[in-house]
């Protein structure tokens, strides 16, 4: 399965490497995980303001794991490389110490989007060489040994501020009534959000409502790529829904052809981005309606994914009659 998320995929190696226990209903939470748009209309996969607090609770219900938040926002950066110092050299072998580095700045590491600044989730450990730490990057699939400072380099980056640590000694087995309640809090079946904001970022550059400049367009869609890659989560749910109830998904003709339909989600967002850019290069208002018919297509396209998921997940419920779903497990609201 291809990892869409950083902060998800470092807390969920911990759940994989736990036998019995199944880290994919956590990818619930992803498809329409939470994106920022500024006041410039210019979207952004992360803000400064973001502290993954709804996926840090639902973590906790599901896996009975508290993430606690070891970054302290009113300190400075050099206070809290000292603190990550500390808790990586101290690390007891069941804890995890996730940071947010600047990728950018590690240019040994493949940055895939060629984003800069590029913050991304990271965790961390000490090795026998006080020089060099361990990295782990499980939404890269990437570990290995680099230089403690070159690290702390990428970490001092402006563009890069949190840390997590959470132990891995009491994973619990996750009851279907947590499953059901999460699957309920972040199915978002009458909207697209992801979608709405491109199309709301579209019009505030061209159009009738247009307040924001059309050359201005460009860098408001730059992030589309790293954002579109989290429907991909789709096929997590699918996987663990079918294979929940005793059914194959690998090589199940239905679920292959939803995965190509999840593949082509995912592809047409980066077309939506290319004729875009078309758009502003060429300066033809005509282009529009080909853009906006792309967008259109889209939410086809997501809703009829999204019904086949809802669809899978009352047979699903059938498989546990006396389920009662609770969308009150967790006093937090529905997922952003």
């Amino acid at each position: 399965m291809i990892k869409v998320h950083c902060f998800v995929s470092c807390v969920c190696e911990i759940i994989k490497r736990t036998p019995g226990v199944d880290h994919r209903p956590f990818y619930f939470g992803v498809w329409d995980a939470d994106f920022s748009v500024s006041d410039e209309q210019v979207l952004s996969y992360h803000s400064p303001h973001t502290r993954h607090d709804q996926f840090r609770e639902w973590y906790r219900l599901l896996y009975g794991v508290t993430i606690e938040s070891w970054y302290n926002h009113q300190q400075s950066k050099e206070a809290n490389i000292d603190r990550l110092i500390e808790l990586v050299e101290t690390r007891p072998s069941d804890r995890q110490v996730m940071v947010m580095l600047d990728l950018y700045r590690l240019p040994e590491r493949e940055n895939k989007f060629h984003q800069n600044p590029f913050p991304h989730y990271v965790m961390l450990e000490a090795t026998e060489d006080p020089e060099q730490w361990f990295m782990s990057d499980p939404d890269f699939r990437w570990e290995g040994v680099l230089p403690k400072d070159r690290i702390l380099e990428s970490v001092r980056s402006p563009a890069a501020a949190g840390g997590f640590c959470f132990d891995g000694l009491d994973i619990q087995h996750t009851p279907a009534e947590t499953v059901a309640a999460y699957f309920a809090q972040c199915m978002k079946a009458e909207t697209n959000p992801f979608t709405d904001a491109l199309r709301q970022i579209l019009h505030a550059h061209i159009g009738p409502d247009a307040r924001q400049p059309l050359a201005n367009l460009p860098r408001a869609f730059r992030e589309i790529p790293v954002m579109a890659i989290r429907k991909y989560a789709y096929e997590h749910a699918f996987a663990w829904l079918l294979e929940d109830q005793g059914r194959t998904a690998e090589g199940d003709p239905w679920f292959e052809a939803l995965c190509e339909d999840i593949d082509r989600l995912v592809k047409t967002y980066t077309q939506i981005q290319y004729r875009a850019l078309k758009l502003v290069m060429s300066g033809n208002a005509a282009l529009l309606s080909g853009v906006e018919q792309l967008l259109d297509e889209q939410d086809q396209r997501e809703f009829s994914i999204k019904d086949s998921l809802q669809g899978l997940f009352a047979e699903w419920q059938q498989q546990h009659p006396d389920l009662t779903v609770n969308t009150r497990t967790s006093a937090l609201e529905v997922l952003p």
